[in-house]
């Protein structure tokens, strides 16, 4: 399931406005980026690790963000079934490019135990952008190591947002987005805390509670 495809289908089955420009609630930098400056340039090529494909963090990551620049194919109309279409095939094409499959799964099977178990949605914005829909301009920040990973500071032109933080893990097939750390804190842990809560809900109530904190 392309993963945000499945958002806007969810966010429109729980009666909200899916895919509507609005940001996400503004965005801090986290204790764990707290270290890379919010005023300090991107780190240089040079300076910085390759993928096993030969690729920096910042390519990577500025490749990511490409499509979701104004007027980027993200945000490509789908106002006929060819446009649907095609839109579909481009997010499971970006998905896969993107994404390390273990945490886009823990996405999809968040949306999926939301609405059947919490009769709602719990991840209501695109963890990548920090947005449901958007005309921001994003660049990186910084960018330093993390143990086995790197992490990359990225920021919006719009001033509310602040920064968030992309944690990248290479593989056979390069860099792929492990983890996000926004305002709310590390999102894989939290999809990953969430999801377990709501398989062992036994009631809509229980499972409610799983996503309200």
């Amino acid at each position: 399931m392309n993963i945000r495809i499945a958002l806007c289908a969810l966010l429109a089955g729980a009666g909200l406005v899916a895919c509507q420009r609005g940001a996400a609630p503004a965005n801090t930098a986290s204790a764990s980026t707290a270290s890379a400056s919010a005023t300090a340039p991107a780190s240089s090529a040079a300076a910085q690790p390759l993928s096993k494909t030969g690729e920096t963090p910042t390519a990577f990551v500025t490749r990511m963000l490409a499509p979701y620049q104004p007027n980027g194919e993200q945000w490509a109309s789908t106002d006929t079934p060819a446009k649907e279409a095609a839109q579909k095939a481009f997010q499971a094409k970006y998905d896969a490019d993107f994404y390390d499959p273990d945490f886009g799964k823990l996405m999809n099977d968040n949306g999926a135990l939301a609405m059947k178990k919490a009769g709602g949605v719990d991840m209501d914005y695109d963890p990548i952008c920090q947005c449901q829909d958007s005309s921001a301009t994003y660049s990186v920040v910084s960018g330093h190591p993390d143990g086995a990973h790197y992490d990359v500071v990225v920021k919006s032109d719009d001033k509310e947002q602040g920064t968030w933080t992309f944690v990248l893990a290479d593989s056979d097939k390069g860099w792929r987005l492990y983890d996000v750390i926004d305002s709310g804190g590390d999102v894989r842990a939290m999809l990953a805390q969430h999801n377990a809560c709501m398989r062992a809900a036994k009631t809509e109530t229980e499972g409610g509670k799983c996503i309200g904190g």
